[in-house]
């Protein structure tokens, strides 16, 4: 295999990889502070 594609397709999954940790671990989305699911608190799933 070409060196040059061997590289660009190694630093691809490294920098896929990285992004996968940092938007798994260090970035936070903002999550809901209510877990009901309608305004009674009941979502019918029990």
């Amino acid at each position: 295999m070409n060196p040059i594609i061997q590289n660009i397709l190694v630093f691809t999954a490294l920098a896929l990889a990285i992004g996968f940790i940092v938007r798994k671990f260090i970035w936070k989305p903002k999550s809901k502070t209510t877990k009901a699911c309608g305004t009674d608190g009941n979502c019918g799933c029990h």
